[in-house]
């Protein structure tokens, strides 16, 4: 018996067909019934019905395939072992959009220096969505902002990053470029561009510092925060981004943009990530999670 034949089997079953099983794998429809057949007969079992519309499994077929999928799972387990010893795999990773443009491009570059085998899979969203994709076990681990709620997620640990505060975004149309700082009422006049649902859903950002439907001037909503800067260049717009994670924002840097802060608002915040208790932690995660800690630390926040 080979391993090979009991998933030829499965994958008739799957596609009640030798010979969409046989296309789906890129076989011939011989090869494919052959094998099976082979099976049957040293098993000494039929183990498919077949008839003009296609196969079933037997009552025999249904168990060998049950039996079968524990073989699957093992051997799946035994390729996931030997990638961590290798310190290989992807590693998905839900977190802040302005964490992409900051510590994640460092983070890679560091880690092809080190090991040339970890791929990452990134996934930006806000924070109350980064928190579901960590707890439904579609992240690894999230980077996000620590929001009141978080801790009601039971199932996951949260550990401190490092401490940001928002800012204002203001281009050179806008009445306050020469000013040196704004209030919120003040703020609370001019265009503003949201970001997704920002003042509109409580998400763990800046809706739950500032709070919900606060914002009537609200003209616009995109989750492109590229085309939020590049309208704040070329209107008075304005919109919110945190101060160090957008050091080196090329606005910034260019002059394009200025940043101002809040006089009369606290928006100082801290990021931090989060791992699920319900799922084990891989070695590679850990690497990934320890680089991100260098990484940080590197950037002195």
């Amino acid at each position: 018996m080979k391993v090979e034949q009991l998933y030829y089997l499965k994958e008739a079953v799957k596609y009640n067909s030798i010979s969409i099983a046989a296309e789906k794998n890129y076989m011939s429809q011989s090869s494919v019934s052959h094998s099976i057949l082979n099976l049957e007969k040293e098993l000494g079992v039929d183990l498919l019905k077949r008839t003009n519309t296609g196969v079933t499994p037997t009552l025999t077929g249904n168990l060998v395939i049950e039996k079968a999928e524990d073989i699957f799972a093992s051997i799946n387990d035994i390729v996931e072992l030997t990638k961590e010893q290798r310190n290989s795999g992807v590693v998905n990773i839900t977190c802040i959009p302005c964490i992409c443009d900051w510590i994640i491009p460092k983070t890679i570059q560091n880690l092809k220096e080190k090991t040339a085998d970890i791929i990452l899979s990134i996934t930006t969203a806000e924070s109350s969505t980064v928190a579901r994709n960590v707890s439904s076990g579609l992240s690894e681990f999230g980077i996000l902002i620590n929001y009141e709620g978080l801790e009601l997620n039971t199932d996951l640990k949260y550990t401190p990053l490092f401490n940001d505060e928002y800012m204002l975004y203001v281009g050179k149309n806008s009445s306050y470029w020469d000013k040196e700082s704004i209030t919120f009422p003040e703020l609370l006049k001019l265009p503003y561009i949201a970001y997704r649902d920002e003042f509109k859903n409580y998400n763990g950002g800046l809706t739950n510092m500032i709070g919900a439907n606060i914002f009537k001037n609200i003209i616009f909503r995109t989750d492109d925060l590229d085309s939020i800067k590049s309208m704040i260049t070329q209107n008075d717009y304005v919109a919110f981004f945190p101060k160090y994670m957008s050091e080196k924002d090329i606005y910034l840097q260019s002059g394009m943009i200025r940043r101002l802060p809040i006089t009369d608002r606290k928006l100082d915040f801290e990021v931090g990530y989060i791992e699920s208790s319900k799922y084990k932690i891989k070695n590679i995660n850990k690497i990934v999670l320890n680089m991100i800690k260098d990484t940080v630390e590197l950037l002195k926040i």
